[in-house]
């Protein structure tokens, strides 16, 4: 008998290598290191090393000791692609916070890894213009402080902000606190929307109409039932593109949504790598759309949230931004396609799900983009 084929090995999981990967336990697993895809983390979790190539950039904000990395923790980790890790330093202005669970004395540096570094470069650029300007007089709005990168690393380095999400500060059910955050959220969009940032990258509508296809394809191959209506959702958006104006020159965030909004004393937002100049449109919808899919996770009915929908869309108006009709229920349809896709394959907002409750919300985003299409003017 021909012997059997071994079995695959198993993967591992994005999950487990953050777990298994710190500044105490790399010598216990030194295969993760070729199965991440990430060998650079051999020197990224070394804390002599790290010492060493972050002091140039912690000496602005350093107390009277040199600064030390004192323990490393890989937080973050998509395989080949990236990680941030998460630095307790000693040494810096008492001032800057540390994490609840840091060391005694230690504040929190994250180091942010990319495929190049350019893209660490590119970041960091944005980062230091609106942090540095755009936001420099908005005390309850901000983003992350920026410190540099370390090019030989492909590493951004910069200080996290705190605050919970806020899809858990909506859940948490006070209503008075849930509208202060959606409104701080929607000033904060409205303020980005009107920065003046010197930015390389624009949002390209020929190539967002390639992709609807492609997108219904992948919906149709995990869920046959929703194929008719994924391709008439593509096919009536590449038709209706025509007539919108859907081009522009602000900064657009580009991935707005309620993971990516801290609430803590204000609003902080996070994950800049796909900032872009566009149509402020964009963002608004897909914050929007995004509360219709928590909605129908945790309330099960897309319109349980449309109460906070109408908040902050009163409030960016509000805070000068300007929306019109069309471009805005375009890019919601838009977004409720792309969102089935990412459930379809297992992207997007966490969490996750597979089998019945991904039938579910697939369905869910669908019939809200199929209604969102037909507001299409």
């Amino acid at each position: 008998m021909p012997a059997e084929r071994p079995a695959p090995a198993v993967p591992l999981r994005e999950t487990g290598v953050a777990q298994m990967m710190t500044s105490t336990k790399v010598d216990k697993h030194p295969t993760a290191f070729t199965a991440t895809g990430l060998p650079i983390l051999q020197v990224a979790l070394n804390v002599k090393q790290m010492t060493a190539r972050l002091a140039p950039l912690l000496q602005p904000i350093a107390d009277s000791a040199p600064p030390a990395v004192a323990y490393a923790r890989l937080l973050a980790y998509k395989q080949g692609n990236r990680g941030t890790i998460r630095y307790e330093v000693t040494g810096l202005d008492p001032n800057i916070p540390a994490e609840p669970d840091g060391r005694p004395g230690a504040a929190t540096v994250l180091g942010k890894l990319y495929p190049q570094a350019a893209q660490a470069q590119r970041v960091d650029a944005i980062l230091r213009g609106l942090w540095g300007e755009a936001f420099a007089g908005r005390p309850d709005l901000g983003v992350p402080r920026p410190l540099g990168c370390v090019p030989e690393l492909s590493m951004l380095v910069y200080l996290p902000v705190s605050g919970e999400p806020l899809d858990e500060v909506l859940a948490a059910g006070d209503p008075g606190t849930a509208r202060q955050a959606v409104e701080a959220a929607a000033a904060w969009l409205a303020t980005l929307h009107q920065a003046r940032l010197l930015l390389d990258r624009r949002f390209q509508l020929a190539g967002e109409l390639l992709n609807l296809q492609a997108w219904a394809a992948l919906v149709a191959k995990a869920w046959p039932d929703q194929a008719a209506t994924a391709a008439r959702l593509a096919s009536d958006l590449q038709v209706t593109a025509a007539g919108l104006d859907l081009d522009g020159t602000s900064p657009m965030h580009k991935d707005f949504h309620y993971k990516h909004v801290l609430v803590g004393g204000g609003v902080r937002v996070i994950d800049f790598d796909e900032v872009r100049l566009g149509a402020p449109a964009y963002d608004a919808a897909h914050f929007c759309v995004h509360l219709r899919l928590l909605a129908t996770r945790t309330l099960g009915d897309p319109d349980g949230l449309r109460a906070h929908e109408a908040e902050f869309l009163t409030a960016y108006a509000a805070g000068g931004g300007e929306l019109a009709a069309g471009p805005f229920s375009w890019f919601a349809a838009y977004t409720c396609l792309k969102i089935a896709k990412q459930l379809c394959t297992t992207r997007g907002v966490r969490p996750r799900p597979d089998g019945d409750e991904q039938h579910r919300q697939v369905g869910a985003m669908l019939t809200q983009g199929q209604a969102y299409r037909d507001a299409i003017t």
